[in-house]
């Protein structure tokens, strides 16, 4: 294409080189030379031409014009030009020209111009395109090579991150599990060990901190495509009275109160693990609880949808900004309350929610303003 360009180019330059070199000529000599744009060239054949009857004067004068301006066009290469009273085939290096009838016989006068080096003059413009194209390629080889080679370095830390992570998740879970029996074997040793509040600290955050490595663990293996739920015909009601009733404890420390509405008679069925799912409505409550200046009232509304169980999780926490609510179910992402340090967490909570929900083949979407609460929708395919 660029070839192709150059060639028309040239042609054109050289073209008007010859037109503007006979125009003066007329000028000059007020004679009626012109180029007959009918003559077309041909690039058969070899330039053959045969002396023309233009005075030798006339004929030096109007090479030397033509030769002005094929330097005026930036055409320096060395041709030859030939003034013949016969037909004139052009080749590839050549042009041929109708430029006038001669006196006797009124037969037609042809101006030919051959180049003896237009391939190099092809080459020579082309060399500079050829070179800039390379150095361009070799220097997008050379950043697409270092942008590689950092991915795949960053790659490797983010897999390293991750397994230390895991890994000290795992190392974890077995002290944690330490703790739990200790505090029955206790228990039982001591009859009202149970109802003493330090004990019952110790009970209530060691189960959250073992509920923040599963949701780590559970993330993590739905990333690497290694964990399977268990799915099971379950009944949805029942599963979120069995998470208001777990959350008791926490429920009278915050002084909040759940309005559990279910609008379907009969059990709601649902096919799904009863472990994740119940963690759904157990990270909702949860944020409910925390992210609340006032007491929390929190409504649990089940209803039909269209071949889906609508759940909306109403609040009247502290709300949700515009902008928050864009990546609230990233991973690692928490709402900006002002005072993060007030609220502990690893921010990912909802989106341990979303994962759950959408491997359920649902939907989670949020509704929220600030300083007036926030209503999670959940929708959850019904059997």
């Amino acid at each position: 294409m660029s070839q192709k360009m150059i060639e028309d180019q040239f042609e054109q330059k050289v073209n008007l080189a010859i037109g503007s070199a006979l125009t003066e000529f007329n000028s000059s000599h007020k004679t009626s030379l012109a180029i007959d744009e009918s003559e077309a060239c041909s690039e058969e054949e070899t330039l053959k031409c045969l002396p023309g009857e233009l005075s030798l004067t006339h004929q030096k004068e109007l090479e030397q014009s033509l030769q002005n301006y094929m330097s005026c066009y930036g055409i320096d290469d060395k041709y030859e030009v030939q003034i013949t009273g016969s037909n004139c085939a052009p080749s590839k290096s050549s042009f041929c020209c109708s430029i006038g009838s001669k006196k006797a016989g009124n037969s037609e006068l042809m101006l030919g111009v051959s180049f003896e080096t237009k391939a190099k003059y092809l080459k020579d413009k082309m060399l500079p395109m050829i070179i800039s194209s390379m150095l361009i390629f070799l220097l997008l080889a050379t950043v697409s090579f270092f942008i590689l080679g950092s991915l795949i370095k960053q790659k490797r830390v983010t897999e390293n991150n991750i397994d230390f992570f895991n890994n000290t998740a795992h190392e974890l879970k077995t002290p944690l599990t330490n703790i739990s029996l200790a505090l029955k074997l206790l228990g039982k040793k001591y009859s009202g060990i149970e109802n003493d509040k330090y004990a019952q600290i110790i009970k209530s955050e060691n189960s959250k901190l073992s509920d923040q490595i599963e949701r780590v663990l559970f993330l993590s293996k739905m990333e690497n495509g290694e964990y399977v739920m268990k799915k099971e015909e379950l009944d949805l009601n029942e599963i979120v009275k069995d998470v208001i009733d777990s959350m008791s404890l926490l429920l009278r420390e915050t002084g909040g109160a759940i309005n559990l509405v279910c609008k379907i008679s009969g059990p709601v069925k649902i096919i799904g693990d009863y472990l994740h799912i119940s963690n759904v409505f157990r990270n909702l409550i949860d944020n409910a609880l925390k992210y609340c200046d006032a007491k929390p009232q929190i409504d649990i509304i089940i209803q039909e949808g269209q071949n889906k169980i609508n759940v909306v999780v109403r609040d009247n926490g502290i709300g949700i900004s515009p902008q928050d609510q864009v990546h609230v179910f990233q991973k690692f992402q928490r709402v900006n309350t002002g005072d993060v340090k007030r609220v502990k967490g690893f921010g990912i909570g909802l989106a341990y929610v979303k994962t759950v929900i959408e491997m359920h083949n649902g939907q989670v979407s949020v509704q929220s303003e600030l300083n007036k609460g926030s209503e999670f929708k959940l929708l959850i395919p019904q059997v």
